[in-house]
Formats: structure tokens, C-alpha cells, sequence
């Protein structure tokens, strides 16, 4: 018995239903969000490359405009572009123009251009012609003939401008000195512009940028986030312009990962040996002055770090949720068996027929819900009980009274009966004929054997109310015409539908008197298979007001008053017993008025068979 229990069975399933789930869960949430966050990572760090790269691109192209700002005034006199050529070839310059002092011009230029950017470090430009430095360095202007200098060829054999990669700064063989500097100190960039003797494609000088590096960092560090990450850019020939940390800045990577794949925008791939573990991040810049690649190293220590400390978080409240679960199981189990036990010792009394017993469990939960239910079920069967036994009596009650109650209508029957063989007997032929006419309309009326009846029936039941009228206003004044198809006198339809119709006619249309009266009832089937019946009389007729209230009446589902009350029912009872598809229309005029039922024949043909059989 120990091991059926339901204690026990419940302290084990909320047992597995704890140990099992959070197993479970720690495997899979590890798994999920392991993946889930190289995901995001990885998507995260494609939008910080990108936007990036899209930094950087602005970046140099800032550098390149500012720096285009030489070839301003071609043409005019004075201009920085014509003191660079007149340093040449004097008669170069437009007829009537004069010598420009070059010294202050360039001296001017240049010192604009140092001023437009506040990462430029230094200004260089060597004019070509009579190999000419002119340097601006930390505000100060130094010019001299240099023939130590020679032009930083592009790498990719072009005369365009390029940037060559992060070196130390250097005075480009200048001699003169510059107060409080030091040369070697500072890591820069530098750009190198060929400027052209246009429209040729001549080089006249060359104009060297240093930049710092402090631009090139502020860019570079809002692509990665602090840790282990690196990121590196380089240029197409391997060398790095800026790398996090300050490793292989100025010099070619020569590690492995750094072999990118050939003619790809961007990616990524896995790394696994010696050098690095993760993932690498590639995007390809190309602008007007540099061309290479941003490099980024997600290791997987930081990719999956988030990982690993849900997952011990995870593990943790796993086990304080089986710590948990194993007190609740004993206090559920316990709290949940109680009242069963309470409610086998309460149905063990009902078995023995103690009906009016109680169960005593104050619980307002579904434990209390059930035993009060169970409680009211037994009271009720009690009730039920008890009920039984009052209904039996009533019921032999009833049929004693339904017994005595039908001696009044057979007494009432005999009773017209003999007045009218009496009349017979005192050669009383009409008196005769009213009597039987009223009994047969009490007979029809009182019969209680259903609530349907033949159309032939119902015109039997209305002829016999018409004769009984006609005695009262005057054969001579009344007359009523009957025309009903043969197929149409056998369909099954509600009793007392056409009594309320023709009491109507004498009630209104024949309100002021009768006199050449006519009652019309017709009835047919239609093409569409309906039963139509039609009351007309020509009595008074209705006004247009009274017709539009009675169609008002009849259209409403609800009802004031007594208005239309009679056709209202007569509707009623047909789209109740027939078809809900059944209709009633009113048509008046100063010759009469006209009643139209539409009667489908849906279940009609049923329920006439039914009574047939």
C-alpha cells in the first residue's frame, strides 16, 4: 500500500518535474545562448565595422579635400598653386604678371592648412624645380634647398596621392632647427600629394601630411569593446596604419590569420591554433587615398563569456529550485491528500445512506470547491428524493381533476346535442344548424391533439364562425367565397390561424354594419412549392396611417400595447411551427382589405406525414 500511494507519487513527480527541467534548461539555455550571442556578436561587430569603416572613409576623404585646396586660384595672381610654378619657370606666369613673394604665400598656405585640421603634426612640401623644402612644424616656417630628399614613391606605382603607413616623425632632411623638438618622438601618418603642373601630367612638388594618430584612435576604439578584442588596420600592402594596443603599429602582420581572402569585401571566419582562438572580422576600405582592410580578433574567452555566466547562474538556481522543490513536494503532497481523505471518509457516509451528512473542509480553493459541490449534489439528491414521493401524490391528484374536468365539456356537448334534436323535433331546421355549427367550433377549439391541423379543417372551423355571424347581421348581407386547391386543402398548418383573420374583418371592416358583405378565402401552391393563403373582404378598409402602424407592428420582434396583436401571433405561430421563413402581409384600401400568408413548405411535408402515419 505504501508504494500506491498518492503521497509518495506526487513527491516523486514534483521531484522530476524540478531535477529534470533544470537540467534540461541548463544544457539548452548554455547551448542557446552560446550560439545566440556569437550571433549577435558577430552582428554586432559587422554594424560597428561598418560604421567604421564609414568614419574612417569620411576621415580621409576631409584630408583629401582640405588638401585639394592647393589647386584653389589656378589662375589669379598670388595664388599658392602660381607661387609653386613660378619657383620653375617665371615666365610661366600670365603676361603682366608680377613676381609674387613666395615665401610669405606659401608660408600663408600652408599655415591655413595646419590650422584646418588640429591632428596635423606636420606640413612638408618640396618643390621639385630647385629642390626646395618648406616646412611647417608647430607653428614655425623653415625653408631651405634639400637635396637629401627624395619623394616617397607610391607603393602601387602610380603618381596618385597615398598614405604611407604609422612611422615615427622625421624633418624630411631638413637642417634647420625647430625650438623644443626633437625628432623621433611622435608616432604619425603621413599623406603624400603630387601636385601636377595642370593640365599636363607633370609633377612640380610634393606635399607631405603628418597626422597624428589621435583622430585615427578616437575611430578605431569605437569599433571594439575594451578586453582582449584587437583591431587592426591595415593597408594593401600588409603594413598597419593603426593597431589597439600599440603591437605591429608601422609594420607588416606577419601572422597567419592576417592572409585575408582574396576579393572579399567583408566576413569572417574561425581561428583556432597557437596565436589566436576565435573569430576573425574583416571589412575592406577603399577611398580616394587609401586602400586596405579593418582587421578585428573577437576571441572565444569573450565571445562566450556571457555564456558561461548564465550558465553558472543557471546551475545555481537549479539547485536551489531542487533544494526548493524537494520541501515543497512533501508540503504539497501532504496538503493535497489531506483532503482527499476527508472526502472518501464523507462519501463512505453517503454510501450508507446518511444523505444529510456534511463534510467539514474550510478550503476556498478546488478542494473546497469540489466538497461543497459534492455536498449540494447529495442535499439535492435528498431533495430529489423527497420530491419524487410530493410529485407522485400530485400527480394522482391530477389526473383526478383532469378526470372530473372533462366531464364539463362532454356535459356541455350532450347538453347542445339534445337542444338540437329538440329543434329538430319542433321542425326548427336553422336552430339546428346553429347548434351544430356552435359545437362543432367548441369541439375544434378544445381539442387538445395537436397543435397542427389541415387546411381543410381550419376553412371547416371558419365556415361554421360565418354561419353563426351571418344569423346575427343577415344572410342576405354576409357572404363567403372559398376557393382552395385540392393539393393545397391537405397541407398541415397551425390551428387557429384563420378564425383571428376573418374576427378581425367583422371587428374592423364590418365595424359600421354589413351590408352586400363578401369574405374571400383562397389558398394555392405557388411556383416556388409555398402554400399562399389570402383573407379579402371589402368592408371599410384601412387608412393609410392604421396600415402603416399594423406593418410597423409587425415588423417589430417586441410589441406595445394591443396593436396588431391578432396578426402578430397568427406570424408568431407560423415561423415558430412551419418555417422562420414564413410571411404575413397587410394590403388596404377604400374597398376592403387583404391578408397574405406565404407559408414555405419546408417541414411541412414531414409533419404531414407524421400525422398521416
Amino acid at each position: 500500500m505504501f508504494k500506491h500511494s498518492i503521497r509518495n507519487r506526487l513527491m516523486a513527480l514534483v521531484l522530476l518535474a524540478a531535477v529534470i527541467p533544470a537540467g534540461v534548461s541548463v544544457i539548452f539555455s548554455y547551448l542557446y545562448t552560446k550560439q545566440s550571442v556569437t550571433e549577435q556578436s558577430l552582428d554586432q561587430n559587422r554594424r560597428l565595422l561598418a560604421l567604421g569603416a564609414a568614419n574612417l572613409d569620411n576621415y580621409f576623404q576631409g584630408i583629401n579635400q582640405r588638401s585639394l585646396s592647393i589647386y584653389s586660384g589656378i589662375n589669379v595672381q598670388g595664388s599658392f598653386y602660381t607661387s609653386i610654378l613660378s619657383v620653375k619657370n617665371p615666365n610661366a606666369l600670365p603676361k603682366g604678371t608680377v613676381q609674387p613673394d613666395n615665401r610669405n604665400i606659401v608660408s600663408t598656405q600652408l599655415y591655413n592648412l595646419f590650422l584646418s585640421d588640429r591632428n596635423i603634426f606636420q606640413i612638408h612640401l618640396y618643390v621639385r624645380a630647385n629642390k626646395q623644402s618648406n616646412t611647417l612644424l608647430k607653428g614655425l616656417f623653415r625653408r631651405e634647398i634639400n637635396n637629401r630628399y627624395t619623394p616617397l614613391p607610391n607603393p602601387d606605382g602610380s603618381n596618385r596621392p597615398f598614405i604611407e603607413a604609422t612611422h615615427m616623425d622625421h624633418q624630411y632632411g631638413v637642417k634647420s632647427g625647430f625650438p623644443n623638438y626633437k625628432a623621433g618622438e611622435t608616432p604619425v601618418f603621413s599623406v603624400h600629394y603630387p601636385i601636377y603642373r595642370t593640365p599636363s601630367n607633370e609633377v612640380i612638388a610634393d606635399l607631405s601630411l603628418d597626422f597624428r594618430l589621435t583622430e585615427l584612435e578616437t575611430i578605431s576604439k569605437s569599433m571594439y569593446n575594451s578586453g582582449t578584442e584587437r583591431l587592426y588596420i591595415v593597408d594593401e600592402q600588409g603594413k598597419v596604419l593603426y593597431a589597439s594596443g600599440g603591437d605591429w603599429i608601422g609594420k607588416p602582420i606577419e601572422a597567419s590569420w592576417s592572409k585575408l581572402p582574396q576579393g572579399a569585401g567583408s566576413g569572417h571566419f574561425s581561428w583556432n591554433n597557437k596565436e589566436f582562438k576565435g573569430i576573425i572580422m574583416y571589412r575592406h576600405i577603399d577611398s580616394a587615398i587609401f586602400k586596405g582592410n579593418i582587421i578585428k580578433l573577437v576571441p572565444y574567452e569573450d565571445l562566450y563569456r556571457d555564456a558561461r555566466t548564465i550558465s553558472r547562474i543557471n546551475t545555481g538556481i537549479g539547485v536551489l529550485f531542487l533544494i526548493i522543490a524537494v520541501i515543497a513536494g512533501v508540503l504539497i503532497s501532504i496538503g493535497f491528500t489531506r483532503p482527499i481523505k476527508k472526502l472518501i471518509s464523507y462519501t463512505q457516509k453517503v454510501q450508507i445512506g446518511q444523505l444529510d451528512a456534511s463534510v467539514d473542509l474550510v478550503r476556498v480553493d478546488e478542494f473546497g470547491l469540489l466538497a461543497r459541490k459534492i455536498t449540494d449534489m447529495t442535499r439535492t439528491i435528498n431533495d430529489l428524493i423527497l420530491q419524487e414521493y410530493r410529485l407522485e401524490i400530485a400527480n394522482k391528484t391530477n389526473q383526478l381533476k383532469v378526470l372530473q374536468a372533462q366531464v364539463n365539456p362532454h356535459f356541455l356537448y350532450n347538453a347542445l346535442q339534445s337542444i338540437a334534436t329538440l329543434s329538430l323535433r319542433y321542425n326548427a331546421p336553422k336552430i339546428y344548424d346553429l347548434i351544430y355549427s356552435l359545437g362543432s367550433m367548441m369541439r375544434y377549439s378544445m381539442t387538445t391533439d395537436g397543435n397542427q391541423v389541415t387546411l381543410q379543417d381550419e376553412i371547416e372551423h371558419v365556415q361554421n364562425y360565418v354561419a353563426l355571424q351571418r344569423e346575427r347581421f343577415g344572410e342576405e348581407n354576409l357572404r363567403m367565397d372559398v376557393d382552395v386547391e385540392e393539393r393545397a386543402s391537405g397541407i398541415f398548418v397551425p390551428k387557429m390561424i384563420l378564425q383571428p383573420l376573418v374576427e378581425n374583418i367583422f371587428k374592423h371592416g364590418f365595424r359600421d354594419g354589413i351590408k352586400d358583405g363578401v369574405i374571400s378565402i383562397t389558398g394555392k401552391l405557388d411556383a416556388e412549392g409555398r402554400l399562399v393563403i389570402m383573407v379579402r373582404d371589402n368592408g371599410k378598409g384601412i387608412s393609410d396611417e392604421r396600415l402603416k402602424e399594423v406593418r410597423d407592428c409587425l415588423e417589430r420582434t417586441e410589441h406595445s400595447g394591443e396593436e396588431g396583436i391578432g396578426l402578430r401571433n397568427v406570424l408568431a405561430r407560423l415561423r415558430l411551427q412551419i418555417s422562420e421563413r414564413s410571411q404575413l402581409h397587410l394590403q388596404g384600401g377604400e374597398d376592403g382589405a387583404e391578408v397574405v400568408m406565404i407559408i414555405p413548405l419546408d417541414n411541412t411535408a414531414g409533419r404531414k406525414e407524421e400525422r398521416t402515419e
